[in-house]
């Protein structure tokens, strides 16, 4: 749709503040000739007429023809207006220019507008982007990086290209292209912007291989770039570790006996520091312990302490009496 856009700074923007210069200014030519020529320049944009401000807009916003003569007149000396001629029906009329300048009006001209329009309309044309994805892949046709067709936002984010700007595409002159590439490449001629040759295999990847299977083009998924080296070798087996203690046996010192060289089971040499006593399995006992003075349970006694260490006596607290009161 058509709009305009003031800039931040349009209210004390030179032109705006030079209408204080004028010999016959009075405390509200400022304000007046701002707004009315903001009004003119919406309608302007509101009807496509690429900065034009014909006659009777401008009597229209003025409200009075006296009032229209002396804006007429501010606004050419602050540099809003210029004389223009238009042609309508064949006949020349008098109308206004709008001065361009994106710091105080901008607006959207009408073929910008119709090239964007036709640029969604490509984009969302399954006859242009079927093919054209199917031809190139995931590479840029610039830089040849690959896209990210989930990507909305950085540079390796997917989209199309027209390699001849403005004009409506065709298969010929529609590529992938990154997002990085397009915003730098912008409306060029292709003539400063060489594509690169489409690909012989190209590389398409989960989404790619989705959309063209959406459209009955089915292709083969590849994650890496053709002739790249893929290690199909199997992991090697590590050989699993025997855990101490179950049924593990230890290799003799001596020369082998008849019995082990029969066969013979070999039985594991005990465990010094495991207990005869205390059945195969089970550590010896810890050497008995007094109690260790800190709260809990001890073999002593909860609470207990060592028997050399001299009891804590605390005073007690003797809580004050309380007075009558008086």
């Amino acid at each position: 749709m058509p709009w305009l856009k003031e800039g931040d700074a349009a209210a004390n923007h030179p032109i705006v503040l030079s209408a204080l210069e004028m010999e016959d200014a009075d405390d509200r030519i400022l304000n007046e000739c701002f707004g009315w020529v903001n009004r003119c320049a919406t309608q302007s944009a509101a009807y496509e007429k690429d900065y034009i401000i014909t006659v009777g807009t401008a009597r229209q916003m003025a409200g009075s023809l006296g009032r229209y003569n002396a804006l007429v007149k501010a606004a050419k000396f602050c540099g809003y207006l210029t004389d223009t001629e238009i042609i309508v029906d064949g006949e020349v009329r008098q109308a206004f220019k709008l001065v361009e300048d994106n710091d105080l009006f901008h607006m959207i001209l009408k073929d910008e507008r119709a090239w964007t329009n036709q640029r969604k309309k490509d984009q969302r044309n399954p006859e242009l982007t079927v093919p054209v994805r199917h031809r190139d892949g995931d590479a840029c046709r610039y830089c040849g990086k690959t896209v990210n067709w989930s990507d909305r936002v950085s540079g390796r984010a997917g989209s199309y290209d027209h390699t001849n700007p403005g004009r409506r595409a065709t298969v010929e002159t529609y590529v992938v292209c990154c997002k990085a590439c397009n915003g730098r490449r912008a409306d060029d001629p292709d003539s400063t912007w060489e594509t690169l040759p489409a690909p012989t295999e190209p590389l398409y990847g989960p989404q790619t291989v989705e959309f063209l299977a959406n459209h009955d083009v089915i292709v083969t998924p590849t994650y890496t770039r053709p002739n790249s080296a893929a290690e199909d070798t199997p992991p090697v087996e590590q050989p699993a570790k025997a855990t101490p203690g179950q049924g593990e046996a230890t290799a003799p010192t001596g020369p082998p006996s008849d019995s082990a060289s029969a066969g013979a089971t070999v039985e594991p040499a005990p465990d010094p520091r495991r207990s005869s006593g205390t059945g195969l399995g089970h550590r010896s006992p810890r050497p008995s312990l007094v109690g260790t003075g800190r709260v809990g349970t001890g073999q002593v006694g909860k609470g207990a302490r060592l028997p050399t260490e001299p009891p804590m006596n605390k005073p007690k607290r003797r809580r004050p009496r309380k007075r009558g009161r008086n």
